[in-house]
């Protein structure tokens, strides 16, 4: 009956989320997949800000997609409690705002998420987006699909709904079997930054320090065609460097409407082909590759949000890099908990990464059944050292334990952090041994509802 009466409450809501987008016309941009849309939403978003200062642009700060996020984006609705009182207030605002406001936004960047079959056919019915970018698939959400073909084939529904232009992921085998069943014009970007046939691409990755905080930067060559660029950010990872080119060719887009409709010059920045440099910082996400300073002038890099196997492969390579170029005398110390929603790839998945772990890692923490289980088990049979391997069921534990071990060694690390949410927060872990407590607030989940269900499962 609860489950009834909620999905007509989201239906509601979609309705009311479509009448809003159809009344004010904005251009809607549409992000899928099953990693990296956030990211990728949040990186396109800040630099359109920079670059198309004229225009009123909206995404949502929090990570809103699915049935109920996608239509609480499109009305400005930043908060949500579940519990009846704000179901019914919330309506109230949707209602409000759909007779009474003016136009919001020219630009909106939505973010459609999905974890169970038919509900992109749902969100579409909503909006359907102008420009739609597809960034790649993994084993996530298998426990409802049943496999990564399956959620490919839901995923691809929105990239079929978009109506003028759409960009692949080209590291991405599922996106660039789209290629031939779409039928609007696509550019490819990379993800990885090796040389493979795309639109865009980027290479030679250079990693700095940028502040006595530990702080870690990077600059590297970005070419969209005949354009060229040497960008320099605080964001890291290639995914991301990917996601930086999207808002240069997004921008360009935009830019070109909306001065041909006005009549007025084009961007300079987007209309030249010419070599230029751009400085690009970021409001980072919590827990999406942030760098802190730890105990014993270690270093972490915090990717505590959420993890699945590509993504825990990939910041186990970004790692191996930053260490390489700035700290080749520094061990590595992989901090790893569970990957959730694999279902019957669960075991499977886990062990897989061993070869990276063992090729990179000089000591590993391991937190939760999963990867205490498989992972650990894995490691043994390549070869890895089981006395460099530490196992925990509780996060806090296991970070009182690497807290009292960086003091004992005295060692100066290179200290990565990388999980699934839920039943683990292995952000409670890393509270142990950040060198400045004021950086808690900067880690993911430390909202007040948050901490309160961390205190109860805890306790």
């Amino acid at each position: 009956m609860k489950k009834k009466l909620l999905r007509r409450y989201y239906k509601l809501l979609g309705k009311l989320a479509h009448s809003y987008i159809h009344k004010h016309n904005p251009q809607v941009i549409g992000i899928n997949g099953s990693v990296g849309k956030t990211s990728c939403r949040m990186i396109i978003y800040q630099t359109l800000q920079q670059f198309l200062p004229n225009k009123k642009i909206y995404t949502s700060p929090k990570n809103f997609n699915g049935e109920l996020g996608l239509s609480l984006s499109i009305f400005q609705i930043e908060k949500r409690e579940p519990n009846i009182i704000c179901f019914f207030t919330t309506l109230s605002k949707l209602i409000r705002k759909r007779l009474f406001w003016s136009k919001p936004y020219d630009i909106i960047l939505l973010e459609y998420g999905i974890d169970r079959p038919g509900e992109m056919d749902f969100l579409l019915t909503i909006t359907k987006p102008q420009i739609g970018i597809f960034t790649a698939i993994d084993s996530v959400h298998s426990e409802q699909f049943g496999n990564p073909a399956e959620i490919a084939r839901e995923e691809v529904k929105m990239l079929k709904n978009t109506s003028e232009i759409w960009f692949l992921n080209a590291n991405d085998a599922y996106a660039i079997q789209l290629k031939d069943l779409l039928h609007i014009d696509y550019l490819t970007y990379q993800t990885e930054g090796h040389d493979i046939k795309a639109d865009i691409y980027f290479k030679d990755e250079l990693f700095s320090l940028v502040d006595f905080k530990g702080g870690v930067g990077v600059q590297f060559n970005l070419r969209i065609k005949e354009k060229k660029y040497n960008i320099r950010t605080n964001i890291l990872g290639k995914a991301n460097y990917g996601y930086i080119w999207l808002w240069l060719a997004i921008a360009g887009i935009l830019d070109y409407q909306y001065a041909r409709a006005a009549s007025t010059p084009e961007n300079p920045l987007l209309r030249n082909g010419s070599h230029q440099q751009l400085e690009l910082n970021y409001k980072l996400q919590p827990g999406r590759l942030s760098v802190f300073q730890w105990i014993e002038n270690s270093v972490i890099i915090d990717s505590t949000y959420n993890a699945s196997p590509l993504s825990v492969r990939k910041i186990i390579n970004t790692a191996h890099n930053i260490k390489t170029q700035l700290f080749p005398q520094r061990k590595i110390l992989l901090v790893l908990g569970d990957m959730r929603e694999l279902g019957d790839l669960t075991e499977r998945e886990h062990r897989m990464i061993a070869g990276y772990v063992s090729q990179v890692a000089d000591h590993v923490i391991l937190v939760g059944k999963y990867m205490t289980d498989y992972l650990a088990d894995e490691l043994e049979k390549v070869g890895y050292d089981k006395t460099k391997i530490d196992k925990f069921y509780d996060a806090t534990i296991a970070g009182k334990h690497i807290q009292k071990m960086l003091k004992e060694s005295g060692d100066e690390c290179l200290v990565v952090c990388k999980w699934s949410q839920n039943t683990i927060f292995l952000e409670e872990a890393v509270k142990h041994f950040l060198l400045n407590p004021e950086d808690h607030k900067e880690l993911t989940r430390q909202s007040d509802r948050w901490l309160n269900k961390k205190k109860e499962y805890f306790s």
